[in-house]
């Protein structure tokens, strides 16, 4: 049977809705992903909105006159936002953008005052930083200075370079100060900078229904059509234009590998569709619609597809689940198939199970 866990998405910021704010997914203030792709990373500490020495205020508003730490919450004089990840897990772009500084010559591990970054400039005036990173020789820096950068995109690997106790992400995000002359830090959840609140990764997907969840029967030589849904459990919106980013469904396990039962209505060998509709925005449903062609000898088999952000990012399909497609080759032509007990003679005939036979025209 055609399978999609149906993991839930556990949102990287979900435990941080304590004071105040729904935790409802909403739209927010502007067009910030999460920077990694593994949902259940959860914040660690986040911004000291108040730079006074001993005095600590946090993106909801509260207020700590003192020099601890408050885990979940913020330390003092702390810039950016903190998420423990394992070494060289992946980092995201949080933004469309173009890499306008970058080092990747510390140690993954080196401890100091300095260590591996990208910064990365936006069209809104803004720059995101990402610190700590792994070093370039372990793959920790993906991109160079000079680069254009596509929101979701990886562009380096978490470590714990520079000043950093235990491996994570330091994300920072820096507004131009006209009186300061020079880039500043600023709180994205207090300025629910998210597209969705809380804030979610690049791309998740939750499988929601298709035209036939058992096994497809086509006569061989002939065309069926199959349409899957998925919602969209990530936080950019899924489009169905341009060269970057669009949201199709291809082939999987190899990925991109040309598929046996490509049809007419696929825009490649290996890609079956792309989004039906012109736009799916966060917790949207998005139909997937394409052919199967019986083209190979009578048989059993099973196409396995996942969906991509094309020249982006692959979904995580072992993560989200195995969604494919089991498929019979048949020489019978039919119009339909018919359910039948398949019996068994040992046990007195008592059915066993249920056979889908084809119905001829």
């Amino acid at each position: 049977m055609t399978a999609w866990g149906c993991r839930g998405a556990v949102s990287a910021l979900v435990q941080l809705v304590l004071v105040g704010w729904s935790a409802g997914a909403v739209l927010a203030a502007d067009d910030y992903t999460l920077p990694f792709y593994d949902p259940a990373v959860t914040m660690s500490y986040g911004v000291d909105r108040d730079r006074t020495l001993n005095r600590q205020l946090d993106w909801t508003g509260h207020v700590w006159n003192d020099g601890s730490l408050h885990y979940g919450r913020v330390y003092d004089q702390h810039t950016g936002v903190d998420y423990p990840m394992a070494l060289r897990s992946e980092v995201a772009a949080a933004k469309d953008g173009t890499v306008v500084d970058v080092e990747g010559g510390f140690g993954t591990t080196q401890f100091g005052a300095f260590g591996n970054f990208i910064r990365v400039q936006h069209a809104d005036g803004r720059q995101t930083l990402y610190y700590h990173l792994a070093s370039a020789a372990d793959g920790g820096i993906g991109v160079g200075g000079g680069d254009a950068v596509a929101a979701g995109e990886r562009i380096g690997r978490s470590g714990c370079s520079g000043n950093c106790h235990g491996a994570h992400l330091h994300f920072e995000m820096l507004t131009w100060s006209t009186t300061a002359h020079s880039y500043l830090p600023v709180d994205p959840l207090a300025e629910r900078r998210w597209t969705t609140w809380p804030g979610r990764i690049p791309f998740d997907a939750a499988y929601v229904r298709e035209s036939n969840g058992g096994t497809e029967v086509i006569p061989r030589g002939q065309t069926i059509t199959h349409w899957v849904e998925f919602r969209n459990t990530g936080g950019r919106t899924w489009r169905n234009a341009g060269a970057l980013g669009r949201i199709g469904l291809a082939t999987w396990n190899p990925a991109a590998h040309a598929s046996a039962f490509w049809a007419n209505d696929w825009p490649y060998s290996w890609m079956a569709t792309f989004l039906d509709a012109p736009s799916v925005p966060p917790d949207g449903v998005g139909r997937f619609t394409f052919g199967l062609r019986g083209s190979p000898a009578p048989g059993s088999y099973s196409e396995y597809l996942n969906l991509v952000a094309q020249s982006v990012r692959w979904f995580d399909y072992a993560r989200l689940g195995r969604y494919y497609v089991p498929i019979v080759v048949s020489n019978v032509s039919q119009c339909g198939l018919r359910a039948e007990p398949k019996l068994d003679p040992s046990r007195g005939g008592v059915s066993q199970a249920i056979r889908y036979v084809p119905v001829p025209c």
